[in-house]
């Protein structure tokens, strides 16, 4: 099982993407939402006996989620994609199943053989908008480039061996680009875009992170991404209700970073073509 998002992409929005599990937890709404928008139907399914009793039709797209360590079968995720052999499947691991990968193993191991398997991945859910799986894209997954008046992305790095990379990401998106050791406005106004790294911006609390952005964007005109090295659930709800836009947990992708960086948005489905259950 492949522990990543990169699966072909298709040239449509999903036809039919059947979300298993809870969808409204603060760990799961998010993908559930952008799911919903990139998708013409969503077939929802409490659990995967309820998304094996009650199949739907033309689904192209199985995402599971998990939010405990409590009875999982391993092997009815592969039955399920089994029957819908053109589809792309998923299972989300809420902060409450950290580890399940190691302890489970075995039954990993078993799950894995069956050619069901290579149609799957598995991912943590709160780290998943750092590499949105190309196959829930469609035809929006292609290279981001800024509108033709130039950006300026500052990068807040202790050294510039760590803000080089991120530097580079934000070239290739046409950007202008600096790097700064310190959230000192003094030095430069107007930032369209600040890159955190948390070599200089720890985890903190909610009014620790507003003190930190207005530092650097007094008249708050910027956004604000975050790169940490595994942050925490609650860490990331205090820098997201700071007005932090973008978290990423370390080792991240270039396609997320790319989209924040081009102020990419996806295009919905018009509410007239989609169905939001599908039968």
């Amino acid at each position: 099982m492949r522990d990543n998002f990169l699966s072909p992409a298709s040239s449509l929005p999903c036809r039919t993407l059947m979300w298993i599990g809870p969808r409204n937890s603060n760990e799961f709404q998010a993908c559930y939402q952008f799911a919903e928008t990139n998708s013409l139907q969503i077939a929802f399914r409490y659990s995967l006996r309820d998304a094996l009793e009650r199949p739907a039709s033309t689904v192209d797209r199985i995402i599971v989620t998990r939010n405990h360590r409590g009875e999982f079968d391993w092997n009815q995720v592969n039955i399920l994609l089994g029957r819908y052999q053109n589809a792309q499947g998923m299972v989300l691991l809420g902060a409450a199943c950290e580890g399940v990968r190691h302890t489970e193993r075995f039954a990993v191991a078993a799950a894995a053989k069956s050619e069901a398997a290579s149609r799957l991945s598995v991912y943590n859910a709160m780290q998943w908008r750092q590499q949105v799986p190309q196959w829930m894209l469609g035809a929006a997954a292609h290279p981001v480039r800024l509108a033709d008046q130039k950006v300026t992305v500052a990068v807040i790095a202790a050294t510039l061996r760590i803000a080089e990379p991120l530097l580079d990401i934000a070239a290739a998106c046409g950007a202008a680009a600096i790097w700064m050791r310190q959230d000192d406005s003094l030095r430069i106004r107007n930032l369209d875009r600040v890159v955190w790294d948390d070599s200089v911006a720890p985890p903190v609390h909610r009014q620790a992170w507003l003190s930190r952005m207005t530092a650097i964007d007094p008249m708050r005109t910027s956004s604000h991404a975050w790169i940490a090295n595994a942050p925490r659930h609650h860490q990331i709800e205090e820098a997201e209700s700071a007005g932090v836009e973008l978290v990423l947990a370390k080792p991240h992708g270039v396609d997320g970073l790319s989209q924040w960086l081009g102020g990419a948005r996806q295009h919905a489905v018009s509410h007239q073509y989609r169905e939001k259950i599908a039968a």
